[in-house]
């Protein structure tokens, strides 16, 4: 364990049409604690995903000392506050035009308008939806690293998951977030001392002592809003512990371990398993091929992103990964993704021809039937 160095990243996310009852017990219960938490820390905490799409909510609803407490985090390093889309879509399933419109989007209102800067190179892909196509524009875009889920790598190349090295594709630093790790926080909700104890207990006889880093990564929420009471068994002690010393920055782990360039990684999400890309379907929860209001609703999105001049802000909003999350297996609660389809069919009612509209309206209505 001493030789052991962790990454750990937080998701700070919520959809643009989230309700200001919900944003206030999370705030409360989530967000407030850890900045606090993070304030009162002498040394460098986390790794954050920030998406702009909630940070918008803290100018509506005024958070001013969120929005605070976030800026200055990133700024006197305690954070690494990497890039991401600013509406939270899953990047490999919006065209190339939106993709960067999301980047622009991101980058710009959080400089301009909440003074908040990323201070790394690393770019955070919504629900680890990664694809190889999408790493040149990342790089065009200044990027050069990302964390993706570590589940299919390690089950396509046995044994092979990194520890001491960095795996590359096309000269872009790929982390390996461990699904197993970050899923026993999130799911068996361990006091961190029995987590601390599995890990002496288990790390070694993978590492064999040598010089290891780990990746672990989940939504902000897990810790305060989400069961378990995971702040104070979990968060709390482990920052008390190990911010400063053993929690290092992910783009630090990149400058201090070699990489190791692959020849090819497969398209996935943190979501993946092995039997959805047997089926050629590696996004099962937001664009499955076996889920017909799925594809549906992205017809009609797709319809509306054709107006992406006249009305920027509405577009990229409607490619929120919510919406399709909604209506995914194990996950039915159609009314959120009504959200994003009413906005799409207000679009095409707005600058469609007759034709398009009746063939739009087919499709929400049906979408609107769902319950």
């Amino acid at each position: 364990m001493k030789n052991l160095k962790i990454g750990f990243l937080l998701h700070f996310y919520q959809p643009w049409w989230q309700f200001s009852e919900t944003l206030k017990n999370i705030v409360n219960q989530c967000y407030r604690p850890i900045l606090n938490l993070v304030n009162e820390s002498n040394g460098f905490c986390f790794t954050a995903n920030i998406n702009l799409s909630l940070l918008d909510h803290f100018l509506e609803k005024d958070f001013p000392d969120i929005r605070e407490m976030f800026k200055e985090a990133a700024r006197v390093g305690k954070i690494e506050l990497v890039g991401s889309p600013a509406q939270h879509p899953i990047f490999p399933l919006i065209p190339e035009f939106l993709q960067r419109a999301q980047i622009e989007e991101d980058e710009k209102r959080k400089e301009n308008q909440f003074d908040i800067k990323r201070n790394c190179r690393g770019f955070y892909l919504p629900e680890m939806a990664f694809a190889k196509k999408d790493i040149g524009l990342l790089r065009e875009c200044g990027y050069r690293w990302t964390v993706i889920d570590d589940k299919i790598f390690g089950a396509k190349n046995p044994g092979a998951v990194p520890f001491n090295h960095i795996i590359t594709y096309n000269g872009f630093k790929v982390f390996m977030r461990s699904r197993l790790w970050s899923n026993i926080i999130s799911f068996d909700h361990p006091a961190f001392d029995e987590f601390r104890f599995q890990l002496e207990h288990d790390i070694p006889s993978w590492t064999k002592g040598a010089p290891a880093y780990l990746i672990i990564a989940m939504d902000a929420e897990t810790f305060g809003h989400h069961p378990g009471n995971l702040f104070e068994r979990f968060l709390k002690p482990m920052l008390l512990n190990w911010a400063g010393n053993k929690i290092v920055p992910i783009e630090t782990i990149g400058q201090n371990f070699p990489t190791r360039s692959v020849s090819y990684l497969h398209d996935s999400s943190w979501s993946t398993e092995l039997e959805d890309l047997d089926r050629s379907n590696p996004y099962p929860l937001w664009k499955s091929r076996f889920n017909i209001y799925h594809l549906k609703l992205w017809e009609l999105v797709e319809m509306a992103i054709e107006h992406f001049n006249h009305c920027r802000e509405d577009c990229l909003k409607i490619t929120s990964s919510c919406h399709w999350w909604w209506i995914s297996r194990n996950n039915w609660n159609p009314d959120f993704m009504k959200k994003g389809a009413k906005k799409a069919i207000e679009i095409v009612r707005q600058y469609d021809s007759p034709k398009e509209i009746a063939d739009a309206e087919k499709i929400y209505k049906e979408l609107k039937e769902l319950h």
